[in-house]
This record gives structure tokens, C-alpha cells and sequence, in this order.
């Protein structure tokens, strides 16, 4: 016998348990109604109810017959627990098919070669694909560079790089820069090899207006050089800190500069998905059997995935269930709940004032002012 006949015929006999018990069941749950009815029509014989409460109460039929269905719901949460043991979940009732552009996938993956520094790849994909050079090809064989020379704790070239790109978006990044290599110098070559850098850098010096107390701070700590771990100075010589906090700066900055995610777009919709899926599977198994007049598919799921795969805001009206947009934005009520702006004026109708769907405050349906999310 192999294994699907086995689990067939596991199954035929948890039926077949379950047909037993429902016939046992249905003796009894019968035999308790009778004997309430007996009761009753007996009291309503003699005109005399007095009694009758005590004798359901002594002889216990509606609790006998809630036994007896617990009884035989444990035969069926047994059958459906057996199955979800036999047979895997399917995977297609916790997504859509969605029909991807090629082209469009072709750059994603060529993207997110080129940012995990994949170059052989990318170039072995550019070959077999037959699409041209990625516009971030230079970009990332550039970042990856210096993102290496971090990693081995080099600032020279992530400098040079930050002094030549636009000053606004650059000027954090490139103060924590010059801090560090003021603090690594300090560190590898002493005081004055830091203040000569402090004093004959014109990228430093530029940095002083905007950065006066923290350039004040640094210089203190580096006349208490080497005994700065027993001061409020300490942190500034935490190595083991400081150094991610500056790669991840880096690659903040960069991404940002050409306007594209710190993190590769198919990462991150892989690792949110891996968050998601086995959620969206079970609220799946729950509603597929429901009425479809009910359940469709757009009614939105909330799922909390954190605050890492968060990229914009948006907002789901708790009445109409719809994301808002520019044309049905959310307003703000007088008790501080929000719905969309549709949903108020069909709750407003011809009224001067509604209640809130919340909660029981009342609002008046002038002026309700519009929120913008950020």
C-alpha cells in the first residue's frame, strides 16, 4: 500500500468516526430534548410552573446536549487537523498572479547585482538578456569601492567623494567623515597631526559654522587624548560604533543622491513578503470558503511588517474600507478619529452634525479639515 492510499484511508476512518458519533450524538441530544418537552407540557397540564425549573436544573438535558456537541466537534477539529498534517498548504490562496514586465525585471535584477558589488553577474546578465548598460553601472562600481575602504576603516576615498557631490545633500555625511578621520588621526599619529588636519583642510574649515559645538566637543576630547574613556568624551573614540554608523550613513547618503532605496528593491519585497505571506495564507484558508458576495479581494489587510519596509504613508477609511487618495483624502473629526472625505459626506447626508463611527462624539459636517501624511 503506498503512502497516498494510507493517508486516504486515515481520512475514511475519521469519517467514519465522526458518522458514529454523529448518530450517538443525535440519540441523545433527541432523548434530552423529549424529556424537556415531557417536563413541559406536564407543568402546562396542571397550570403549574413552579416547579419546573427544578427539575431541569436536577436533571441537566441542555448541558447534556452541550456535552454531547463538544463531543463530536472534537472528531471534527481531529479530521481537519489530520489533513492540515496530510496535505501541505497551497501557496496560491496567499497571492495573485501577477504578470510581470520583463524589461521592467530585468532592471531590477541588474540593479541589484550592481549594488551587492555582483559584477560578473551583471555583466554575464547583460550578455544573455541583450539590454544595455545600467545608468547606475558607474555608481555602484564607484560606492562599492568605497564602501570596501570602510569596511577596512580607509576615509580618504569617501571624502573625496562627498567634497564632489552637491553640498546640501552631502554636508552631514561629510562632517562625520572629516570628524572621523580627526578622531583616527589622533588615534594612529597624535594630537597635532589632528589639529594640522583641523586647521589646513578647507572642507573642515567649511564644515566649522554649521558644526561649531560638536568641533568644540572634539577638540576637548582630543587634549584629553589618551585618557578620554573616563570622560562624557568617550563615545567619540568607540570604534566598534562608530564605524557601521558611518558606512550606513554612507549608503543612506548615496542612495539618496541618485534617488533610488538604501536596500535592493527585490530584497526588500522578498523579505517582506517572507513576512507577510504566511499570514495573508491563513486569513486566505479562513474566507476562501465564504460567501464571495462578502469577501473580495480588495478589501485591505493590515499587517504590521515594521518600520524598515515602510516607504510612504497612507491611509484605509475605517467605514469604506478604501486607501485615500488626492480625491478622497482623510479628514479629521472633532473627537480626533479620522474617515475619508466620502464617508463623511454620505454620513452627513442632509444632517448638520454625525456621530463619529468610533466613538459616540458628534461632529458637525462644515469645514472638516483635510490631513496630509507625511
Amino acid at each position: 500500500m503506498n503512502t497516498t492510499q494510507q493517508e486516504g484511508n486515515s481520512l475514511l476512518k475519521d469519517l467514519e468516526r465522526i458518522r458514529k458519533k454523529t448518530k450517538i450524538s443525535n440519540k441523545v441530544i433527541n432523548g434530552q430534548l423529549e424529556q424537556i418537552i415531557t417536563e413541559i407540557e406536564e407543568a402546562k397540564s396542571i397550570n403549574d410552573y413552579s416547579q419546573l425549573k427544578d427539575k431541569l436544573q436536577n436533571q441537566k438535558p441542555l448541558t447534556k446536549i452541550k456535552q454531547t456537541n463538544n463531543e463530536c466537534y472534537a472528531y471534527i477539529s481531529k479530521l481537519g487537523k489530520n489533513m492540515d498534517k496530510l496535505y501541505k498548504k497551497n501557496l496560491q490562496y496567499g497571492q495573485e498572479h501577477v504578470e510581470l514586465d520583463k524589461n521592467v525585471l530585468t532592471e531590477l535584477i541588474k540593479t541589484h547585482l550592481l549594488r551587492d558589488g555582483e559584477f560578473e553577474a551583471y555583466e554575464t546578465l547583460l550578455k544573455e538578456s541583450g539590454s544595455a548598460e545600467s545608468s547606475f553601472h558607474q555608481f555602484f562600481t564607484e560606492a562599492q569601492s568605497i564602501v570596501k575602504d570602510l569596511k577596512e576603516r580607509k576615509l580618504d576615498s569617501a571624502i573625496q567623494w562627498a567634497e564632489t557631490r552637491e553640498k546640501k545633500i552631502m554636508n552631514c555625511l561629510l562632517f562625520e567623515l572629516l570628524k572621523q578621520k580627526v578622531i583616527q588621526l589622533v588615534q594612529t599619529e597624535g594630537i597635532s597631526a589632528a589639529i594640522y588636519f583641523m586647521r589646513d583642510n578647507s572642507s573642515f574649515q567649511e564644515q566649522g559654522q554649521a558644526h561649531l559645538y560638536e568641533i568644540r566637543l572634539m577638540t576637548c576630547s582630543i587634549f584629553l587624548w589618551p585618557n578620554v574613556e573616563n570622560t562624557k568624551y568617550h563615545y567619540l573614540y568607540d570604534d566598534e560604533k562608530n564605524w557601521p554608523r558611518i558606512l550606513n550613513l554612507f549608503l543612506e547618503v548615496a542612495a539618496k543622491s541618485q534617488n533610488i532605496l538604501t536596500k535592493s528593491e527585490i530584497r526588500t519585497v522578498f523579505s517582506a513578503g517572507c513576512l507577510t505571506m504566511p499570514k495573508l495564507i491563513k486569513y486566505n484558508q479562513i474566507t476562501r470558503n465564504r460567501s464571495s458576495e462578502v469577501l473580495t479581494n480588495d478589501i485591505p489587510i493590515d499587517i504590521e511588517i515594521g518600520k524598515e519596509f515602510k516607504y510612504h504613508s497612507f491611509f484605509v477609511c475605517p467605514v469604506s474600507r478604501e486607501v485615500t487618495n488626492s480625491d478622497n483624502p482623510p479628514v479629521l473629526l472633532k473627537c480626533g478619529h479620522v474617515i475619508s472625505k466620502l464617508s463623511a459626506h454620505k454620513m452627513i447626508a442632509n444632517k448638520s452634525k454625525f456621530k463619529c463611527p468610533t466613538c459616540p462624539v458628534e461632529t458637525k459636517g462644515v469645514d472638516l479639515p483635510e490631513l496630509i501624511f507625511i
